[in-house]
């Protein structure tokens, strides 16, 4: 029995080379769609695996302060409303904005850092350098992430200026450059103490941007969360409200693109259907010789379906190899300011790719089963076909 399988499964490639015509159209056709979409889904899956390790790295609350509707510099008083909360450890405060290098925009964060609880694991993603310590506040040293270095040819001990909205030069020195390896949240990161920061974006002393909270293991984060979000206007942000965030905005550009190339696949599916046709009028004399040899329907529809599984793994795997390479070597031109949502990336950006296990089993899923059903009714319909009447046809 195994033997018989064996046989088919080679007859079954040389019906591959016999019909080229079908063989190429198909091929090519679906490779190309595999490719782009698996492009979006790789790029998909790594920018959200990328935002939950960026997650991680902030505090387990973040404090916000509405002004009509819109975000504004919260009063420092509310630091002490919010450490005598119950479940509280400790809040600090935090300044940060953007500023504008040519064509780009840099985010950068003031920490204040007398804390013990700097966020967590940036001291351990340096490239270069060290990270801020407290002897660092006020000193006007900055620790910058791989994009800007990238970009001005920076090194530890370099200086860099940067102009405020107000117009102001800042000078800076730089004492460290996070890894090319770190995720996106240090990609383009300028790291400084709060007072640096506060001098830089001419914030009062009263006021920082927003309310850092570390919350009790033992104390639900939702619960804290809960009593923060009753002071005036205030706006709380959990980390798994962050995270969630994250996933749906990736989700929602992705699934546009996914969207159109499952569309895509449904009308390389319809092709198909038309060559697995034509090749059945084509092979009609051939099923007549095989069924009088002694082959049954069910032999001919497996030879079909053995032709369908090894075209579509094949071109499959080979649209994967080529989104990979795609995304993760050319940095998927075209489709990653789409799905960041960004007007401008600096050249030093490497987008992450990542290829999770759902994605893989999605992509072979929508191709392999659908070339699988545009196989099987021409098949069937062939096989059935009496073998004198079938040889008869296809010599008329």
């Amino acid at each position: 029995m195994l033997r018989k399988h064996k046989n088919l499964f080679f007859y079954s490639l040389d019906c591959l080379k016999k019909y080229k015509m079908r063989t190429i159209v198909v091929f090519v056709v679906f490779t190309f769609a595999v490719a782009m979409l698996s492009s979006v889904l790789f790029v998909k899956d790594g920018l959200e695996r990328e935002a939950a390790l960026s997650v991680v790295k902030a505090p387990d609350i973040t404090v916000q302060y509405l002004k009509a509707g819109r975000i504004a510099s919260i009063p420092l008083d509310y630091s002490e409303k919010v450490t005598h909360l119950d479940g509280v450890v400790e809040v600090r405060p935090r300044i940060w904005g953007y500023v504008g290098v040519g064509a780009y925009t840099f985010t950068v964060v003031g920490l204040d850092l007398s804390s013990d609880r700097l966020p967590t694991g940036l001291e351990s993603e340096m490239d270069e350098g060290r990270f801020l310590s407290a002897y660092d506040a006020g000193s006007g040293r900055v620790v910058v992430g791989p994009l800007l270095a990238g970009m001005l040819q920076l090194h530890v001990n370099d200086t860099v200026v940067f102009l405020s909205e107000s117009a102001k030069a800042h000078t800076f020195a730089v004492v460290g450059i996070f890894s090319g390896e770190s995720s996106i949240y240090t990609a383009d990161l300028i790291v400084m103490s709060i007072q640096d920061a506060r001098n830089f974006f001419e914030i009062p002393q009263e006021y920082v941007t927003d309310l850092m909270v570390y919350v009790d293991p033992e104390a639900p984060i939702d619960n804290v969360a809960a009593k923060i979000v009753t002071l005036p206007n205030t706006r709380v942000l959990t980390q798994d409200l962050l995270i969630r965030g994250f996933k749906t905005a990736y989700a929602a550009r992705g699934g546009i693109f996914t969207t159109i190339w499952t569309i895509l696949l449904a009308a390389v599916t319809l092709i198909a259907f038309s060559q697995a046709i034509i090749v059945g009028v084509q092979s009609r004399f051939e099923v007549g010789l095989l069924k009088t040899f002694g082959f049954t329907t069910l032999d001919i529809i497996e030879i079909r379906l053995i032709e369908s599984l090894i075209l579509g793994v094949f071109t499959a795997s080979l649209g994967m190899i080529i989104g990979v390479v795609y995304s993760a070597f050319f940095n998927a031109p075209g489709l990653s300011q789409i799905l960041l949502g960004w007007a401008f990336l600096p050249s030093e950006f490497k987008m992450p790719t990542h290829m999770s296990y759902i994605s893989i089993f999605s992509i072979y899923t929508v191709t392999v089963i659908p070339l699988l059903f545009a196989t099987i009714v021409p098949a069937w319909l062939n096989a059935i076909t009496d073998p004198d009447l079938a040889m008869r046809r296809a010599t008329a």
